[in-house]
Formats: structure tokens, C-alpha cells, sequence
């Protein structure tokens, strides 16, 4: 069936945990796609502030994962966030993780990452196909025209001491990598809690829902190519839209129009990172904590491409009501959006699937201090087939931001349905 497997993987990577009045559970799957490329973060942060994450990653799982291991602690040492500027410290963090990325040191951190998924799955020898060779083969190339460029640079023959063949100061030996190498990217929704104040920062079309007073309020847009806006700024910068199997895409390939990585998308040095064809740019939401928000949910888009805001609700509220932990209900809602036949349901409920469920004013939790968690940052988990199970480990976090009220419901009922294997960002 091309890119799905012939029996979904439906065995679950759960996180669960407490802090204060908070109670969260997280649940991913891989479902019926060849590889898991999603990743999360619960995390307490300081004091009363918590940060939760989904990282939807699209062309190998390596961005998402690293998303998930470094954002927490650079948001922490954003001046903005340090300053009490709590919208502008998010969107730094965001644009933060393509900068490192554009690092030796982490494009080396992004194929360790790679490897260890893709490499070690179920044992297989890792195989170098003829993408690996030829992102390899770049990538030599290039260093080799640096070295070149610099050596030229430091004789007496060629341009001063310290500049490039234009004239302009060389990048630095750790910036030498070329962004081109960088080929996955990853959607991020993130929600910072701090007292009673919620704010998230979303780029891509994962998504973020309140229940308030048993309604839904959409604390996110998706960010999609056909939309006015992005698509006047993908034109402007000097991409092209398509539309292929009845989706928008950008340059003929993604079906969306924000993410952190793709970095070949961000190569306009006369634009801002906000400008570029792909943007890490996220839209950042608040709103004040009322007695009314019972709880939050942060899922990937496998999830809403199947139920909609208000229908999500409606599953998790009578199950938290009933006494079932979050990361339970969050593993039900998987099993339900999951697909039975990728070829009758047309690639919707086949995709990854993560979903996380903050449980507010939770006045039953035990005062669990979370010791921080996510898929790949060594929080205690525990993998189990679609029948339960559990586990415990790291914690939530947010802090401040703009006020914002959402609106009710916030997005329109059910995606649909695209062609099989359409569900997919590239």
C-alpha cells in the first residue's frame, strides 16, 4: 500500500503526570504510516509555569524530535521570556530551533536523530538510499567549496582576512552548513500555563482546543496554503502554489504553509524569517483561566482531520467526568480516529497520531512535582498496544502573553476527505 504499512502500528508511547492543580496525559501512535515522526514536551518549567508541545513532523522525524529536546530550555533563555514578554519570547523560540538547526552542531544532532529512528527500525540494517547519498554528496560539495573559499581568503591573492569571495565577512565556522541539507520540517503547537493564564503559540496545522463550559474554543488556526494571507506571502517570496489531488501545494510539495525546519524553503537572505516561502513564524493566542475550562487538548493533525473541535470535546469530557486519567482517554481518542482501511477511508485517520489532555483546576491531583517528559528526552514511558496502559513521567508548563479572546469553535466541522495518502505534509 506505498507509503502505509499492511497492519497499522497501533502500540501507544503514553506520559502522564500532575503538578499542582494540573493533570495531563499524553498519548502517539504510529498508526498505519512506515515511521512514527511526532514528538511532545510536558514540562514544568519554574514555579507555576508549564510548557506542553506537539511536533507533527513531515519528511523523517528528526526536526521534531529535535524540537522537543531543546525548545523548553532555549525558551527559557530567550531575553524576551526572561523580561516578562511572553508572545515575543515564543515566536523567538520558534525561529530559535531553524537557527540551530542551521549549526553544524545541530544539523549533526538532526542526523543522529534520523538514524536512530529510521536506521534502528525493527532491527533492519540501516540502508543508504539515494536520498542519503545525495544529501551527503551535497553536503560534501559545499563544504569543500567553503574550505576552498576560506583559504582563498586568508592568502594574499584572494579577498581580505575573514571574507567570503563577494567580499563579505565569511560565516563563522559553526554556521557553515548549508541549509539545504535540512530536508524534514515539523508543525508545533505549544501552550504555556502560568496561574490562570494560557497562552499557545501554533505554526502548521496542529491544533489546540479549550473546553470551556463544555464548548469548544479554538485556541489555534491552521495555517494552510490556500489562505489569503500565506498565500501572498508564499508568492511574494517567491514560491508557486499547485494544486494537486484537490490540495494546495507549496512548490508542488507541502500541504502547508508554516513549520520549524525546511530549510530549503528559507533560503531568501533579503527576507525576514517571518517572509520566507515556509515560515517557523507561529500566531500566538491567550486567554485568562475561568472556573468554566475544564481542559485543554493539543493533537496533531491526524486527529481533527477526523473529528472536528466541538466533536473532540464532546469524546474526552464524559471520560474525565467518568474518572479516567487523561493519557487513558487521550490512547481512546487515538483508537477512535484511527482508520480501519487506508483505501476506504482515503488516507484520513493514517496518519501519526498524538494527543495530549491538560486537565485544569484538577482538584484531585496528587502533588506529582513532573520531572519533565517527552518522547525523546528520557521521561518514564511506557509502550503498549491499543488494549491501555500507562505511564508516568515529566510535567506541563507555560507562562504569559497578550490577551486574546478566542472564538467559539473555532473551526469548521471535518476536513475533507483528500485522496489516499493525501494526509500527508510532503
Amino acid at each position: 500500500m506505498g507509503q502505509y504499512l499492511a497492519t497499522p502500528n497501533t502500540e501507544k508511547e503514553t506520559l502522564h503526570g500532575s503538578h499542582e492543580r494540573l493533570h495531563y496525559g499524553i498519548s502517539a501512535q504510529q498508526g498505519w504510516r512506515k515511521h512514527m515522526e511526532d514528538a511532545h514536551i510536558a514540562e514544568h518549567l519554574r514555579d507555576d509555569c508549564h510548557i506542553f508541545g506537539v511536533f507533527d513532523g513531515h519528511g523523517g522525524p528528526e526536526v521534531a524530535r529535535f524540537c522537543s529536546r531543546r525548545m523548553p530550555t532555549e525558551l527559557l533563555r530567550q531575553p524576551a521570556f526572561q523580561d516578562g514578554r511572553y508572545e515575543e519570547s515564543l515566536k523567538q523560540v520558534f525561529h530559535r530551533m531553524d537557527e540551530m538547526m542551521r549549526s553544524r552542531e545541530g544539523f549533526t544532532e538532526l542526523e543522529a536523530l534520523r538514524k536512530e529512528v529510521e536506521g534502528g527500525k525493527d532491527g533492519e540494517a540501516e540502508e543508504e538510499d539515494t536520498y542519503d547519498m545525495l544529501r551527503k554528496l551535497v553536503h560534501m560539495q559545499r563544504m569543500a567549496g567553503q574550505q576552498a573559499q576560506a583559504a582563498a581568503g586568508g592568502n594574499g591573492g584572494g579577498p581580505g582576512q575573514g571574507e567570503g569571495a563577494n567580499g563579505q565577512a565569511a560565516a563563522p565556522e559553526s554556521t557553515l552548513q548549508p541549509e539545504v541539507t535540512v530536508q524534514a520540517g515539523c508543525t508545533a503547537v505549544v501552550a504555556l500555563i502560568m496561574g490562570d493564564r494560557l497562552y499557545v503559540a501554533n505554526a502548521g496545522d496542529s491544533r489546540a482546543v479549550l473546553c470551556r463550559g463544555g464548548r469548544a474554543l479554538a485556541m489555534s488556526e491552521d495555517h494552510k496554503p490556500a489562505a489569503p494571507d500565506e498565500r501572498a506571502r508564499i508568492m511574494a517570496a517567491g514560491g508557486f502554489l499547485s494544486e494537486i489531488g484537490g490540495i494546495t501545494r507549496v512548490n508542488g510539495n507541502l500541504n502547508l504553509s508554516r513549520a520549524i525546519g525546511d530549510l530549503r524553503y528559507k533560503m531568501n537572505s533579503e527576507l525576514e524569517p517571518k517572509d520566507q516561502i515556509i515560515t517557523a513564524e507561529p500566531d500566538v493566542t491567550s486567554a485568562r483561566l475561568t472556573p468554566e475550562d475544564a481542559f485543554l487538548v493539543l493533537a496533531c493533525d491526524g486527529i481533527w482531520d477526523v473529528m472536528t473541535n466541538q466533536q473532540v470535546v464532546d469524546f474526552v469530557a464524559p471520560r474525565l467526568a467518568g474518572g479516567a486519567p487523561p493519557h487513558e482517554v487521550a490512547s481512546e481518542l487515538l483508537n477512535a480516529c484511527l482508520a480501519n482501511d487506508p483505501r476506504e477511508a482515503r488516507g484520513i485517520g493514517c496518519d501519526n497520531m498524538t494527543a495530549a489532555i491538560v486537565v485544569l483546576h484538577a482538584r484531585d491531583a496528587s502533588k506529582l512535582v513532573m520531572g519533565g517528559g517527552s518522547c525523546s528526552r528520557g521521561a518514564f514511558l511506557e509502550q503498549h498496544a491499543s488494549g491501555g496502559g500507562s505511564s508516568q513521567g515529566g510535567g506541563g508548563g507555560d507562562t504569559a502573553m497578550k490577551e486574546a479572546t478566542p472564538p467559539p469553535e473555532g473551526h469548521p466541522a471535518g476536513a475533507s476527505a483528500p485522496a489516499a495518502g493525501a494526509g500527508a505534509k510532503a
